[in-house]
């Protein structure tokens, strides 16, 4: 790797985030001098990579072009499966959504037929000139992933997942480098990503839905732990005594009481019971068991037991969630997941509990808000990350002289914790010498 991709990698990543846009601002951000963001930025212009738009506002002298990353050069396709749903998406390098679908899907039918429902998904979504220029994927999935290694291990609610080479499956698909990572890892990316300008560096993102999840962006990056396994946040125990058994096979975790499969339980007892009329009738017309959303279904018609099952199902969450803001002191919290779309009803108990047991100087400033109405953090989320590996220093290195990432494969360092690419040599691909970069300056 040389310091030419290194710098190189630095501008790109400014100029993603909006950090900097023109080359005066690259330059006063990276402590470069002009020449070498000249190289750079030129260097990335000819590669495709960034274009020049409109003249930035002058601030004396000949005013600079605002630089963004380049529409139509390639572009990554990002998956995120849940619980009940998949939800696809092919973006631009620059985020932009070019084509999404969600599909009903229950993940835990099995890898094999997940894996077939969403190459089917993928194809509706990939036109032939897309795949032409497709560079890379990312797929989430909602358990614990060894993210080095692209599968995930031992998942409560995945059965026949556990050691299941995803990544490998992907990448001999697609022929491209392939991630694979845990869904709220990819939402609170996705959440970020839109918003890091008013939301700080610092963030946390509640999955609350069929099961419960957390996602840490730490001073900008997407904080995984050791071993991936960070943000566990469903698993914590928090009814020692409990009768309560939980997905997991332990009692008394925090999704046993909150998460919406447990409302869901809840409300049939309810409805048993004779306590809510609403969830009596729901129960008595369907052939199918009650679900959470129609647990939210009854906070919108003002059912009282249903507000009850998600207001307590928010302060379960805001308790657990304080000690983290206490330890963690985000700048913004993120609600997302079908709890979330219960608006107030979730989201006021949780700030009430945060407020109260999370310490002042956490609290003082801090946001706690739902994601965007389209709910398509995750794919975005994935989307990002794969830009965001691609357009590392020490991957740039390798697919930048051949023009495109196609054919090659992700792999993990272990010496070095970074991913490399296995590329092929040129020609190899039928598009290894399209926009092939220069040679690069000194």
């Amino acid at each position: 790797m040389t310091d030419h991709t290194q710098t190189l990698s630095l501008i790109l990543s400014l100029i993603r985030s909006g950090a900097a846009v023109t080359r005066p601002d690259l330059s006063r951000r990276t402590g470069l001098g002009r020449t070498i963001i000249t190289q750079r930025v030129d260097h990335a212009i000819r590669a495709g990579l960034v274009a020049e738009g409109e003249p930035a506002p002058s601030t004396g002298g000949r005013p600079s072009r605002v630089l963004r990353i380049a529409p139509g050069r390639g572009v990554v396709l990002g998956m995120v499966f849940g619980a009940t749903q998949l939800h696809a998406a092919v973006t631009d390098l620059d985020g932009t959504v070019l084509a999404g679908r969600r599909t009903s899907w229950d993940i835990e039918t099995g890898p094999e037929a997940s894996l077939a429902t969403l190459f089917e998904v993928s194809a509706q979504l990939l036109t032939p000139e897309l795949t032409d220029r497709l560079w890379g994927v990312c797929v989430g999935v909602p358990g614990p992933v060894d993210f080095a290694r692209g599968t995930a291990v031992q998942p409560p609610i995945m059965a026949g997942w556990h050691g299941f080479p995803l990544r490998d499956r992907l990448e001999a698909h697609y022929e491209v480098p392939a991630w694979v990572d845990n869904d709220a890892n990819l939402m609170a990316l996705g959440a970020w990503s839109t918003t890091r300008g008013s939301a700080g560096d610092n963030v946390l993102l509640v999955k609350a839905s069929t099961g419960i999840g957390l996602g840490l962006i730490s001073r900008g990056r997407l904080h995984r732990g050791a071993r991936g396994a960070a943000g566990d946040l469903g698993h914590i125990i928090v009814a020692e005594e409990s009768r309560h058994r939980c997905r997991c096979g332990q009692f008394g975790c925090l999704e046993a009481f909150a998460g919406g499969w447990a409302l869901a339980r809840d409300a049939r007892a309810a409805a048993l019971a004779g306590r809510s009329p609403f969830l009596a009738e729901r129960l008595e017309r369907s052939p199918a068991p009650l679900a959470v959303t129609d647990v939210l279904d009854g906070c919108r018609a003002g059912d009282p037991v249903s507000v009850e099952l998600v207001t307590r199902a928010g302060e379960l969450v805001g308790a657990q969630l304080a000690s983290l803001i206490s330890v963690f002191n985000p700048s913004t919290v993120y609600l997302a997941g079908l709890l979330a779309q219960a608006g107030d009803v979730f989201r006021d108990p949780v700030a009430d509990v945060v407020a109260r047991r999370s310490l002042p100087l956490a609290t003082d400033e801090l946001v706690i808000a739902e994601v965007g109405p389209d709910r398509s953090e995750g794919v975005v989320g994935a989307a990002a990350l794969a830009v965001d590996e691609l357009l590392q220093p020490e991957m740039l290195d390798q697919w930048l002289p051949h023009g495109t990432p196609r054919g090659a494969r992700a792999r993990k360092d272990e010496s070095s914790g970074s991913f490399h690419l296995d590329v092929p040599p040129p020609g190899a691909t039928g598009r290894a010498d399209a926009g092939r970069a220069e040679a690069r300056p000194t």
